[in-house]
């Protein structure tokens, strides 16, 4: 059986092992949370919390209305909560699993499905605050409104590609977690969340060359201005296209390393 084979196999046992990994992932918010008064709901207040201060202090320096930019936050912060958690737990999805991968021959991707299951079970907490926060939309209702839905599958795609890249690259070189670490508080000021585009020429380049704006805004143009974001929609499709094919090629190639670098 050749490399290639082999990984595909892998990955067909391991979407066969569904109750798993759907356990796996049950677990690990299980052990977050063990013993709090409030248990998951901690993830909705956190969240609720953290947008209502920041529209709260920089809902003063734009000139939207405080219902345009509130939303505008909520939903640019609850999409960014799932990219930023995805791509900071793709990090360290065989290392949190160390002890599985060592004892046992479950399937390597088990442990990446794991890590995506996990942070689309928190996202699905934070959707119903950003859901509840439609409720003020400033603009009427749209039939573009539903290109959100793909959007977030766009999201999913995302996901499984980037666990299958850092994973295996993290274990390898564990200098490549704390960088990603940085990397991301560093592209969180660059990508308009906290800030609009328009406000100014200079910010609507950034936020052009920011390929996590057009992540965003597949999802957030559709529900705050019924837009349909065809640009952002080419960059993330190009980018799930080269993403899903270095990750077969990422796996294919370091699937035997695993157990070493762990």
């Amino acid at each position: 059986m050749n490399a290639l084979s082999a990984a595909l196999q892998d990955w067909s046992r391991s979407l066969a092992q569904a109750p798993l990994w759907f356990n796996l992932a049950l677990e690990d918010l299980r052990d977050r949370y063990r013993r709090t008064v409030f248990g998951v709901a901690w993830i909705v207040i956190s969240f609720a919390l953290f947008v209502a201060v920041k529209v709260l202090v920089f809902g003063q320096m734009v000139s939207a209305s405080k219902a345009e930019f509130g939303l505008f936050v909520t939903l640019g912060f609850g999409l960014w909560s799932y990219i930023n958690a995805m791509v900071v737990d793709a990090c360290t999805a065989y290392m949190y699993s160390r002890a599985w991968i060592l004892g046992t021959a479950i399937p390597y991707p088990v442990f990446l499905l794991q890590a995506v299951l996990r942070n689309c079970l928190i996202f699905a907490l934070i959707l119903m605050v950003m859901a509840l926060a439609l409720v003020f939309r400033p603009t009427p209702w749209s039939a573009s409104a539903w290109l959100a839905v793909p959007g977030l599958l766009a999201y999913l795609v995302s996901s499984v590609w980037l666990t299958a890249i850092l994973a295996p690259l993290c274990a390898r070189y564990r200098d490549l977690h704390h960088a990603m670490q940085t990397v991301m508080r560093l592209m969180f000021f660059v990508t308009p969340i906290l800030w609009i585009p328009s406000v100014s020429p200079t910010l609507a380049r950034i936020a052009e060359l920011n390929p996590l704006t057009a992540f965003v805004e597949i999802v957030r143009g559709p529900l705050l201005y019924g837009t349909v974001p065809a640009g952002a929609w080419a960059t993330v499709g190009l980018v799930n296209l080269v993403g899903l094919a270095l990750g077969l090629l990422t796996y294919t190639s370091t699937r035997k390393r695993i157990a070493y670098w762990v």
